[in-house]
């Protein structure tokens, strides 16, 4: 028999914002009062305990974990607050006892069966099937793998997209955070859970500008977390300028979150001004979305999967309705060492979209070596393809076309679906009539198969062509520039693409463009 009780919160006056209820139903011989669960947060953070079949939920759960989740709250309501976003933060369902709404899931197979490595998929389906017949309150998720003993955890730990994958141990709670025994050990996993979180709703790493670390302590979002609560740990202005357009931050309602905008940059200028010691960037932009932030990213890359944690991260607002300005003094870069730099501009759209574009400059005796930003190219309006190896039109939009389009942000693919293509790949342009040319812009894209060694022939008739030379393209997203030994006139161009920086046997890039300095 089931029986139901209905005990209601006691309401908060947010403005016009409106309660979201859910009605619970328990079984009569449980401990636990039904209840109904309430938010002034349209869409609130799903919030699941999976327990592989080998598991049974460690004690307490429910308050432990309610108790952290809403320490995490006020956490970011903090910081949100501190960088000109009113107490903003993310939405909970719970009920009158402050109780957070959590989704216990039972998973169909022991813990071996949803290992770190491989195991997300698997926990995901029972996830997805398990809301099928539930109600879910938005498209993110907290998701925490029951482990009943500490130090044998082996379970997802990681943000994919809206999903975050941490763990609950027993004992695991904030009040335990500095204890060095084994429920402070568990315990401090509390951190690297907020971390995970922290992906789950929109960030990416961190490492925080010189200035604010000195400031304010660690970013929540670089490293592990693990100075959360036990040391200064903060969220910096970036952070929050995502966060705050994020879907469970809202207290209104609307149909397109996350949906593309067509955004572009449409200008862009970038200068390292020795004077002042600072990188200026600025330039216009375009989307048929509202854009309300613009965001910066300089990351050192001592590796090519170095995950980004230590980047640096800042943030403007638009000037007008389409341009931007930012300056940065190179001493809140904290590795000024002889590194290929990646610089990302991202535009933050009203409805979450984060739209971004990647350059990359080389650090050279501590001082940036800038050379993206805009050329004088000729105007491509007359530019056609008069040939081109292949093109991947099955499987996406990787038309040969888009190498002249003006677009940065659309690429050309080799074939990689059916009858997969493989090296030498060649595209030949027709300029629509002579230029004298000593350069040419190759915008590489941020994935993989990008061309690295080209050898670039011109042409005045199509027909009889002249070696222009050959040379080695970075492996780096954004602009890269060929300069030729000698100004050439010509129509046709010719490039020939021979090897890929990853070595993979397919070619893509977004732009090519030609002129004359």
């Amino acid at each position: 028999m089931k029986i139901y009780h209905l005990v209601l919160a006691v309401a908060l006056l947010f403005g016009s914002c409106k309660r979201t209820e859910i009605l619970t139903r328990i079984d009569a011989n449980t401990n636990t009062l039904d209840t109904v669960y309430t938010s002034d947060h349209p869409y609130n953070l799903n919030v699941v305990l999976f327990v592989p079949s080998d598991m049974v939920p460690n004690p307490d759960y429910e308050r432990r974990i309610s108790e952290t989740l809403i320490y995490q709250q006020n956490f970011v309501k903090t910081w949100m607050q501190h960088w000109g976003h009113g107490d903003k933060t993310f939405g909970l369902l719970k009920n009158a006892s402050n109780r957070v709404k959590i989704h216990v899931v039972q998973g169909n197979l022991p813990t071996s069966s949803y290992p770190y490595e491989g195991g997300e998929s698997a926990m995901w389906q029972e996830i997805t099937t398990y809301f099928q017949t539930h109600q879910k309150s938005s498209d993110h998720y907290l998701i925490l793998t029951t482990v009943n003993k500490f130090g044998e955890q082996n379970a997802p730990y990681y943000g994919i997209g809206t999903k975050c994958y941490g763990i609950d141990f027993p004992d695991m709670e904030i009040a335990n955070m500095s204890r060095t025994d084994t429920a402070g050990l568990a315990s401090s996993w509390i951190g690297g859970n907020t971390h995970e979180m922290m992906h789950g709703l929109n960030l990416p790493h961190n490492g925080g500008l010189v200035s604010q670390n000195n400031l304010y302590g660690t970013p929540i979002i670089t490293g592990n977390g693990g100075t959360f609560v036990v040391a200064p740990t903060y969220l910096d202005a970036w952070d929050c300028a995502v966060l705050s357009r994020g879907q469970v931050f809202s207290t209104t309602t609307r149909s397109d979150w996350y949906a593309a905008a067509n955004a572009k940059i449409t200008k862009l200028n970038a200068r390292y001004d020795d004077a002042t010691q600072k990188v200026i960037v600025s330039g216009r932009f375009s989307s048929n979305k509202k854009i309300d932030f613009i965001g910066f990213t300089n990351d050192a890359k001592r590796s090519a999967g170095d995950g980004n944690y230590d980047s640096e991260n800042w943030v403007t607002t638009p000037i007008g309705l389409d341009s931007f300005y930012t300056e940065i003094a190179i001493t809140e870069f904290k590795d000024r060492s002889n590194l290929q730099n990646d610089f990302t501009i991202s535009l933050i759209h009203e409805n979450g979209y984060r739209h971004w574009s990647s350059y990359s400059y080389q650090m050279q005796n501590g001082k940036p070596d800038i050379q993206f930003g805009d050329r004088p190219e000729y105007n491509k309006a007359n530019w056609s393809i008069v040939a081109v190896s292949s093109e991947e039109t099955q499987a996406e939009s990787g038309q040969a076309v888009h190498l002249i389009d003006g677009d940065k942000t659309t690429q050309w693919v080799s074939r990689w679906s059916g009858a997969s293509s493989t090296h030498p790949h060649f595209f030949t342009i027709d300029m629509g009539a002579s230029k004298p040319v000593n350069r040419f812009t190759f915008v590489q894209r941020s994935g993989g198969s990008k061309p690295k060694n080209i050898q670039i022939q011109v042409s005045t008739n199509n027909s009889t062509w002249q070696n222009a030379g050959s040379y080695v393209l970075p492996d780096a997203a954004g602009p890269a520039y060929v300069t030729l030994p000698n100004s050439l006139t010509f129509r046709y161009f010719k490039v020939t693409i021979s090897s890929a920086t990853d070595g993979t046997q397919w070619a893509a890039l977004n732009e090519v463009g030609t002129y004359q300095d």
